[in-house]
C-alpha cells in the first residue's frame, strides 16, 4: 500500500508542478497572444491641403445651420471620410500611446482596426484591436473583439461592456454626458457606401458636455492658477473707470503676464502659468462664466468679474478670436486650433457673417502666441518678458489690408476656387509673414 502511495505521489507531483507552471504562465501566454511586433494599421502619410479642405467641409456639413436650435439632425459619412477623420485625429491629437485606426463598412456592419504603439523606441510592440459592430433595432451594437491573435469570448465582452456602462454612470460627469448624447441617436443605418446617423440635436447637452470635458482635463494645480488669474482680471476690471466702455487687449495682457513672470521667478512652471493665464483670459474676453473651467466643488469659486468689452484694433471680435485660439492652442495644441479656426470661417461663409481674413489672421496670431508661450521653458519665459511690457497691439497683431471680409461661400469660391487653391494658399502665406514680422515673434528660439 505504501509503495502504491509513493508511486502515486511521484506521478501527481510532476502533474501538479506542470499545472502550476501553466497557470502562472497563462497571463504571459495571453499577453504574448495579444501583443504583436507590427501594427495592423499603419500611420499613413501626412495630410495634403486637399484633404484638410475636405475635413473642414465635413465638419461644416455635420453642423446644423442653426446650431442653437433643438431638432432632428442627420449626418452621413462615407468609408473614406471616416478614415480621413481618423487619420487627422491620429496625426493631430498625438495622444499616448500613439494610435492609428481603420474602418470598413458593410451591409448593416462596421469593422474596425485599432493599433496602439506601446513602446515608441527600441523593440516595437503594438496592441492591435479588431472590433465588430452590427446594426440592430436602428442602433449600432458592439458584437466582437479580438486583441492580436487572442479572440475575446462574447460572454466576457458583454460582461465587460455592462460593467463599463455601470462604472461610467457613476464616473466623471463628462462620461455621463456621453451616455446622454448616445441616447439622442434615433437611427443608424450602414451599407457598403456610407453610415447615416439621425440624432436629436440638443445644444444645451452638447454645451454641457464641452464644459465638463474641459474641466476633466484641468488639473487641480491648474484650477488654482486659473482661479488666481481670473481673480486678478476681476481686480483689474474693477479698478478701471466706471464709464469706460471698452479697453485694448493690452490693458489685460501686460499686467497678467507681469504676474506670470513673477510667479515663474518664484519657482512656478512658466508653461503652466502661461497656459492657465490664457484660459482665464479667454473666459473673460468671451464674457463667459469661469465655472466652465473649474469643478463644481471648487472652493472658493471666484466671483464673476465686472465685464468690460475688450478690443483689438478697435474690434471686439478680433480680441475674442485671438484669445480664444490662444487658449485652445495652449490646451489642445496648434493643430486642433488651426482646424477649428478655418472650419469656423468656412461655417461663417456658408451660414453667417461671411468668410473673414481678418478673423483668420487674429486666430493665427493667437495660435502662434500660445505656441511660443507653451513650447518650452525658455520660450515661455521670453514670451512672458515681452508681453509684460507690451504697449502696442501692432507688436503682435498686424492690421490686415484688402481683407475682403464678409465673403459668402459662393463669393469665396469665385475668388479662390477652394481652400487648397494656390491663390488661397498664397493669401494665407502672406498673412503668416505679416504676423511673423511682428516684434513679439522676432528672434524667438
Amino acid at each position: 500500500m505504501r509503495s502504491r502511495t509513493m508511486k502515486s505521489s511521484k506521478i501527481i507531483r510532476p502533474v501538479l508542478g506542470t499545472l502550476a507552471v501553466l497557470l502562472l504562465s497563462l497571463p504571459v501566454i495571453l499577453l504574448l497572444l495579444a501583443l504583436q511586433g507590427r501594427p495592423a494599421v499603419s500611420e499613413g502619410p501626412g495630410l495634403t491641403s486637399e484633404e484638410l479642405t475636405r475635413i473642414e467641409q465635413l465638419l461644416v456639413n455635420t453642423t446644423p445651420q442653426a446650431p442653437g436650435s433643438v431638432g432632428i439632425h442627420e449626418v452621413s459619412f462615407s468609408e473614406s471620410d471616416i478614415n480621413l477623420l481618423l487619420r487627422y485625429g491620429s496625426q493631430t491629437l498625438r495622444l499616448e500611446p500613439h494610435w492609428s485606426a481603420l474602418v470598413e463598412l458593410d451591409s448593416n456592419q462596421v469593422h474596425s482596426l485599432l493599433s496602439l504603439q506601446l513602446i515608441a523606441s527600441g523593440l516595437p510592440l503594438f496592441l492591435n484591436l479588431e472590433a465588430g459592430f452590427e446594426v440592430r433595432d436602428k442602433q449600432l451594437h458592439f458584437t466582437q473583439l479580438r486583441a492580436g491573435r487572442l479572440p475575446i469570448p462574447n460572454f466576457l465582452l458583454q460582461y465587460t461592456l455592462n460593467r463599463m456602462r455601470e462604472n461610467l454612470a457613476t464616473a466623471h460627469v463628462s462620461f455621463r454626458d456621453i451616455n446622454d448624447i448616445v441616447a439622442t441617436v434615433q437611427n443608424v443605418s450602414v451599407d457598403e457606401n456610407q453610415i447615416q446617423i439621425a440624432m436629436e440635436w440638443d445644444p444645451q447637452l452638447l454645451s454641457q458636455f464641452s464644459q465638463h470635458a474641459q474641466q476633466m482635463f484641468v488639473s487641480a494645480e491648474d484650477q488654482q492658477r486659473i482661479a488666481n488669474y481670473y481673480n486678478e482680471i476681476g481686480l483689474l476690471a474693477s479698478a478701471m473707470p466706471a464709464d469706460l466702455g471698452a479697453v485694448s487687449l493690452n490693458a489685460f495682457l501686460a499686467p497678467l503676464f507681469r504676474s506670470a513672470q513673477e510667479n515663474s521667478r518664484n519657482g512656478s512652471d512658466p508653461i503652466g502659468e502661461n497656459r492657465t493665464l490664457l484660459q482665464a483670459l479667454a473666459i473673460y474676453v468671451s464674457d463667459e462664466n469661469i465655472s466652465q473651467l473649474l469643478q463644481a466643488d471648487y472652493s472658493p469659486m471666484p466671483e464673476q468679474a465686472k465685464f468690460i468689452e475688450v478690443r483689438l484694433h478697435r474690434r471686439q471680435d478680433l480680441a475674442r478670436h485671438l484669445v480664444s485660439m490662444a487658449a485652445i492652442t495652449a490646451s489642445a495644441g496648434a493643430g486642433i486650433a488651426e482646424m477649428l479656426s478655418t472650419t469656423k470661417e468656412a461655417y461663417d461663409a456658408r451660414y453667417r457673417s461671411g468668410f473673414s481674413f481678418s478673423d483668420l489672421a487674429a486666430n493665427s496670431a493667437g495660435t502662434l502666441l500660445a505656441s511660443y508661450a507653451t513650447r518650452d521653458i525658455n520660450s515661455a519665459l521670453l514670451i512672458q518678458e515681452r508681453l509684460a511690457t507690451i504697449t502696442e497691439e501692432m507688436d503682435y497683431m498686424p492690421e490686415i489690408g484688402n481683407n475682403r471680409d464678409g465673403l459668402s461661400e459662393d463669393d469665396f469660391n469665385a475668388l479662390y476656387a477652394d481652400r487648397s487653391s494656390p491663390e488661397y494658399q498664397a493669401r494665407l502665406a502672406e498673412i503668416e509673414q505679416l504676423i511673423l514680422a511682428r516684434p513679439l515673434f522676432q528672434d524667438l528660439p
